[in-house]
Order: C-alpha cells, then sequence, then structure tokens
C-alpha cells in the first residue's frame, strides 16, 4: 500500500472512494441486498458493507488508543495479524443477523468518525510511520485510516458493481423471457375457417 504523504491527499482519496460506494449503495433495490452472490463465502451485499463498518469501528478504536500503548495491537481478542481470514468469518457471523438500516448506521459512523481523525490530529503525528506504539514499526496512523476507509471503500465498490451487473443481466433474461411468453402465437388455420373462406 503506498506511502500516505499528506492530509489533504489522504481526505480527497477518502472523499472520492466514499463518494463512489455510495453512488452504489443507492442503486441497489431492496431485494439484492440479502442475495447471497457477492463471493465464495455466501455473503450478501449487507455483508460486505458490515464488514467495512466493523473494521472502521475497530480502527477507530485503535486511534483512541493514542500514546496508551507500549505494543503493536492486535486486530481483535484472540486474533493475530496471520489470522485475518478468521477473524472476518467471526466479523460475518456476529453481523450477518444486523438489519440494514443498522448496517447502513454503522458504516456511515465509522466513515465520520475516521475522517474526523484525519481532519483534526495533529499531520506530523497522522503520517509519521510508527509514531504510536500500536501502528507497529512499519505503519503510521494515516496507513491505518487509509487501509480502513478508501481502500476498503474500494473493495466493497467491486463487490457492488459486481451484484448491480449481475443483477442487470437477470432482469434483461427475465425481460426477455416475459416478452416472449406474451407475444401472441399465431392462430391455427383450421379445415372449418378454410371452408368458410370460399
Amino acid at each position: 500500500m503506498p506511502t500516505v504523504t499528506s492530509r489533504h491527499d489522504l481526505l480527497e482519496e477518502i472523499d472520492a472512494e466514499y463518494a463512489r460506494v455510495t453512488g452504489l449503495i443507492d442503486r441497489v433495490p431492496p431485494g439484492l441486498w440479502n442475495s447471497p452472490r457477492v463471493n465464495s463465502a455466501g455473503w450478501a451485499l449487507k455483508d460486505v458493507l458490515a464488514h467495512v463498518a466493523d473494521w472502521a469501528q475497530r480502527c477507530d478504536g485503535w486511534c483512541a488508543l493514542g500514546d496508551t500503548r507500549t505494543d503493536m495491537t492486535q486486530p481483535a481478542p484472540g486474533f493475530k495479524w496471520n489470522e485475518t481470514r478468521e477473524l472476518n468469518h467471526a466479523i460475518y457471523l456476529k453481523r450477518r443477523r444486523h438489519t440494514l438500516a443498522r448496517v447502513l448506521r454503522d458504516f456511515r459512523a465509522g466513515h465520520a468518525a475516521l475522517r474526523a481523525r484525519v481532519t483534526t490530529m495533529n499531520e506530523a503525528d497522522l503520517l509519521t510511520v510508527g509514531r504510536f506504539a500500536w501502528c507497529g514499526k512499519t505503519w503510521s496512523m494515516a496507513k491505518h485510516i487509509r487501509a480502513n476507509t478508501a481502500a476498503h471503500y474500494r473493495w466493497a465498490s467491486k463487490h457492488f458493481k459486481a451484484a448491480l451487473r449481475a443483477a442487470g443481466a437477470d432482469s434483461r433474461a427475465e425481460k426477455t423471457a416475459r416478452t416472449l411468453l406474451s407475444v401472441r402465437r399465431p392462430l391455427r388455420v383450421t379445415s372449418r375457417s378454410k371452408k368458410q373462406r370460399r
């Protein structure tokens, strides 16, 4: 992941990717949100957004640690950084029964919280690699925030685009089928009708 070099660039990237993904969210018809067509794990679009919201909330919690830790944080209690696949499944199980309204609320809240951190904190603290122990020696707070906003929005947008494209193809196929079924069959000419025409 490229290094974040300024507050301005980070905000610009976050805002652009957020606008892109929310534009796609606005196009999702109600019946598509829970359709398990997104990935091999059987996630629906609602699960994709819940995943993004969970990681944003998690990242905001790390940012709140400030200088209170002397070592790098783990992604979640009981999980190491090389176990994010297992953690992502746990997140899915935890949030899959959440209503769409709650998922959307959590998604927007996570975005707002992390964007506010970028806007308000000291720029040197934001950008300096290893400034906070919880970030690890090779990451800055800005990089963590970018991973859990702009980069995650790009990832989600790909799933939303694919689902909308597939739904559009399905809709066109159904429309074509209905059109074909509605076409009147030609009237059969019977021997009786032939006699009547003579």
